[in-house]
């Protein structure tokens, strides 16, 4: 590893003996606002460190954010972002993308050898596709990547981090993400015309890449340079036996979910399918290259959440969805009740908690906002 030039924390004093949320060991970004071309946002982020009383070193929280709002000196943007570390060096890699992917994003914007989405959809560059050149978001993920890998040498054959970042810039939400960590984008939903309080819908703008899906494991087995195997912990244990048949991804299935393992051997045992780091992992199809969305906001959007998963591990997306519901506008109070209620959850289902990172981005239209298409009627019946 190379001279630490990010930053790091200091281990609690003491290490704890049973399962609390400690608040002094939080980290806030209590209210950030941007004025952009027809939207309004307030946004917020609380960043709380986990609690393991079994583990025999205090633990260190792996969990970082970015809430950059006018990016690029830009008005017209906001950057924000979710980095979740694992295992050893875990945080050194959170930290490490955190502190790069912004400064990487500006920098290959301005290269005109990449494609850039721009805020108006009309105008929308091209992101995918034969014929699309390189694009500036989603080579800002693999080139954060090399850094975390120079950066901590050896130590990244088994640390590294998820990343899910989203890229707010005129009328446009551009989302990209690696791992497990999750975005998910809240919009009203009237049943009429004349419906003054219309209840908010969950969008799901990213797909947890883990080895629940079948998808990634097929891409993986391409995409290896070495032997890999998927299988859960009670398979490594030879408790049932190997299969990929391991059915939908639920929170009771996530008890024991399947892994990434070298063939035949019992490591490194990740749970995802896509990270920043882990270069041991990179041999067997674990990719650094993100999934990416883009949504066009209109008059109905009125959420995004980024969340680690030590938010989304016990509570279902439309529990969180219901909390920002209830504290619309109060982004700062809305990340702490996320964190309150996360962390209850780990109460009641372990021993443990996890680290709990949440951003939250309230949205306001403006009266030049986009109109967002109205449910369909049912037919009237005939007379």
């Amino acid at each position: 590893m190379s001279a630490r030039w990010w930053p790091t924390r200091e281990p609690p004093e003491e290490k704890p003996t049973e399962l609390f949320m400690d608040r002094t060991r939080r980290e806030i970004m209590p209210i950030a606002t941007a004025d952009l071309a027809h939207h309004r946002v307030v946004a917020a982020a609380v960043c709380q460190e986990g609690c393991y009383p079994d583990k025999t070193r205090a633990h260190v929280n792996q969990d970082t954010f970015v809430l950059n709002v006018a990016f690029e000196g830009d008005a017209n943007q906001c950057l924000l972002g979710v980095f979740d570390g694992h295992s050893v060096h875990g945080e050194d890699a959170a930290q490490i993308a955190a502190a790069t992917f912004p400064r990487t994003l500006k920098e290959l914007r301005a290269d005109d050898a990449f494609e850039n989405h721009l805020g108006d959809h009309k105008r929308a560059s091209p992101l995918d596709g034969d014929d699309a050149a390189p694009s500036a978001f989603a080579t800002a993920f693999e080139r954060t990547n090399d850094v975390i890998v120079r950066e901590l040498g050896e130590d990244a054959k088994l640390s590294g981090t998820t990343a899910v970042v989203a890229h707010l810039i005129g009328d446009m939400l551009h989302v990209a993400n690696v791992g497990d960590s999750r975005a998910i984008f809240g919009i009203a939903t009237p049943t009429n015309e004349n419906d003054a309080s219309p209840r908010w819908k969950v969008l799901p703008v990213t797909h947890d890449q883990t080895c629940f899906r079948h998808d990634e494991r097929v891409r993986m087995k391409r995409e290896a340079t070495e032997d890999v195997m998927f299988a859960t912990l009670g398979m490594i244990l030879g408790e049932v036996p190997l299969s990929e048949d391991f059915g939908e991804e639920t929170i009771e299935a996530a008890d024991d979910p399947p892994r990434v393992f070298k063939n035949n051997e019992h490591y490194p045992g990740c749970a995802f399918t896509r990270s920043l780091g882990d270069t041991i992992g990179k041999s067997l199809g674990i990719s650094a290259k993100p999934e990416t969305l883009s949504y066009r906001l209109d008059d109905a959007s009125r959420c995004l959440v980024i969340a680690s998963d030590g938010v989304f591990e016990f509570m279902e997306n439309e529990t969180v969805l219901a909390i920002c519901e209830r504290y619309e506008g109060d982004a700062l109070g809305a990340c702490e009740e996320i964190t309150r209620a996360a962390y209850a959850s780990w109460s009641e289902e372990d021993t443990r908690a996890d680290d709990v990172t949440c951003v939250v981005a309230y949205f306001t239209p403006k009266p030049s906002a986009a109109k967002a298409p109205m449910p369909p009627t049912a037919p009237s019946k005939a007379a």
